[in-house]
């Protein structure tokens, strides 16, 4: 098992809606609960939502309805489903949310669990429920935004022993994909993978547009997939067949220009990279710190490597990894 513990994404502003959809789940399945323990003495069969009581029939996703398209994400199966799936959007939710802006964010969050209700109505007629759908699309959104940021996880091959990882963003999610895949492809399965492969689609289409068009706005330090794509055409066109004749005229340009007086270049030396240190009061020694491209990275005693936007140089935070006070060092 493979769980998310923390993403390296500095948040510019607190993602407030996301709280208040992690909160609203909560109140829901409360009310739910509430509901299931008075007609716990009645027999309930899962897939008929007719048969359902209160707010979970009227919410879940059962044919075209507007009231389950729009519901069917605010609703859970039981305690767990509901645990998952709120440790999934707090991890990628908040990072989303504090990159697209707080309304912004809300409409893409009902709107993505919308398109993944229709997908899974698409392919699986029966009913469904929970915000998985909606919460894949915005690990798809993530993705596209930040796919060079890294994931912290824990994995176990048992529960009582726990090992900790780094790895790419867009290695891990790329894991969680597949399994999405190979899911839908299994009849018998009760998972809604479906609603889970739309989600990520929409969302993925969502950000890619919205990079495209500007409406976000990526920081100096960081680099969304559509500037990756954007850079990657722009070096298959400098190779082109058609840049052949510009170049030439350059050269020729080049030639001339060595039997004129010029004036004696002014050379540079290499900009220095800050270097600086961030003390753990938890640890003994002393970590380094480098800063580029508008942002500064250091590492904590601990072994935490930490990323965070230059402006916050000479403030404190806390440690991702061991929990410790530490100051954000300023480059020299």
């Amino acid at each position: 098992m493979i769980v998310p513990w923390c993403v390296d994404v500095p948040q510019e502003r607190w993602p407030v809606v996301n709280w208040l959809i992690v909160v609203a789940a909560i109140v829901v399945f409360v009310l739910q609960s509430a509901e299931f323990t008075q007609a716990a003495s009645e027999p309930m069969p899962a897939t008929d939502s007719s048969t359902v009581p209160g707010i979970t029939g009227a919410l879940m996703l059962n044919g075209w309805n507007f009231t389950g398209l729009f519901g069917h994400i605010w609703i859970h199966g039981d305690l767990m489903h509901l645990l998952g799936n709120m440790w999934f959007l707090w991890i990628f939710g908040n990072a989303v949310c504090a990159k697209v802006g707080n309304l912004r964010y809300l409409v893409l969050y009902v709107l993505l669990g919308t398109t993944a209700g229709v997908t899974h109505l698409l392919f699986d007629s029966r009913p469904a429920l929970g915000a998985s759908g909606a919460i894949n699309g915005v690990v798809g959104m993530y993705l596209v935004l930040f796919y060079e940021n890294r994931i912290t996880c824990y994995w176990t091959p048992i529960l009582i022993y726990w090992r900790q990882f780094t790895v790419g963003s867009f290695w891990m999610i790329g894991f969680w994909l597949f399994w999405d895949i190979v899911g839908a492809t299994r009849a018998d399965s009760s998972v809604a993978y479906f609603a889970h492969l739309g989600g990520f689609g929409a969302g993925f289409a969502a950000a890619l547009y919205m990079c495209r068009n500007g409406w976000i706005v990526m920081e100096r330090y960081e680099k969304s997939l559509w500037q990756w794509w954007q850079q990657r055409k722009a070096g298959r066109s400098r190779m082109s067949p058609g840049s052949v004749a510009p170049s030439l005229h350059d050269d020729t340009r080049q030639e001339r220009s060595r039997h004129e007086p010029t004036a004696p270049p002014q050379t540079a030396g290499p900009t220095p990279v800050g270097r600086d240190s961030a003390r753990c009061p938890a640890c003994p020694s002393t970590a380094h710190a480098t800063s580029s491209e508008g942002a500064i990275r250091f590492t904590c005693t601990c072994g935490k490597s930490i990323r965070v936007p230059a402006r916050f140089a000479g403030r404190h935070g806390k440690c991702p990894g061991c929990g410790a006070r530490v100051r954000v060092p300023r480059p020299s």
